[in-house]
């Protein structure tokens, strides 16, 4: 009896159904879908999800926010992480982002970025480049157009992708927000071509986005599983519905 109540302690001690994961604020409109198809494999799991930018995420763990998986949108944030030992592996690419372009304001996108430079466009909304990967990508696909100089006096960041995005559609004229959020059912009502455009990827350096196990996920089980299954076919598919690239 003893023993089969040592083994019950430890098979209890060994699982837990609870995983708290860091998420860069693009994948916002993915994780109903991640979640959903991740329970259906693990019925007893319970993921707690914090989004925003991915340099505020970096500072909580470092502070010691109980976070045990940490998905980045980009490589940098997350590697950063295992170099200064908060993380337990180097990070893996679970998907590629894209910057889309929107406006519900009326602007002809068709002309790409050269409408930035409309005396009508004042305001161009963005992520904070120095937190959010998406922001940077902005700025430099500015850059490259040779069109940033006619334009920064316009510019107006956000704290993070996802705040970019709710600032663009309450006042912005235009804004810089990942694509990845205009393919959600929730959004069917702005349509590409129309309300929204991809940016050019050649403007911008490739958005790889890494996961990490954390330092405080070794021992849940879960953790693992997860890791998993964001690198595996069933999360590259949710990802690819989603408009990322590979």
């Amino acid at each position: 009896m003893k023993k089969f109540f040592l083994a019950a302690v430890l098979a209890v001690a060994g699982f837990c159904a609870d995983l708290n994961i860091a998420a860069a604020a693009n994948v916002t409109y993915a994780f109903d879908d991640i979640k959903a198809e991740f329970k259906k494999l693990n019925p007893d799991a319970n993921l707690n999800v914090s989004l925003g930018s991915s340099g505020k995420l970096v500072a909580q763990v470092k502070n010691g926010a109980p976070f045990e998986v940490f998905m980045a949108a980009n490589m940098d944030f997350a590697n950063g992480l295992y170099k200064d030992g908060f993380a337990m592996n180097e990070a893996a690419i679970y998907a590629k982002g894209k910057v889309a372009m929107l406006s519900v304001r009326g602007f002809d996108l068709s002309k790409g970025l050269e409408v930035l430079k409309d005396p009508k466009v004042k305001t161009i909304i963005i992520a904070n480049p120095k937190t959010a990967p998406y922001g940077t990508a902005s700025i430099e696909a500015f850059k490259n157009a040779g069109i940033y100089d006619a334009i920064k006096d316009k510019i107006i960041e956000a704290g993070s992708i996802g705040e970019a995005l709710s600032q663009t559609l309450k006042a912005g004229d235009v804004g810089f927000i990942a694509a990845s959020s205009m393919y959600s059912p929730k959004m069917s009502e702005y349509k590409e071509g129309k309300d929204f455009v991809l940016l050019d990827s050649k403007l911008y350096t490739s958005i790889d986005q890494g996961i990490v196990i954390l330092k405080n996920g070794e021992k849940n089980e879960l953790a693992k599983k997860f890791y998993d299954f964001i690198l595996g076919e069933k999360g590259k598919a949710i990802f690819q519905k989603y408009g990322y690239d590979f």
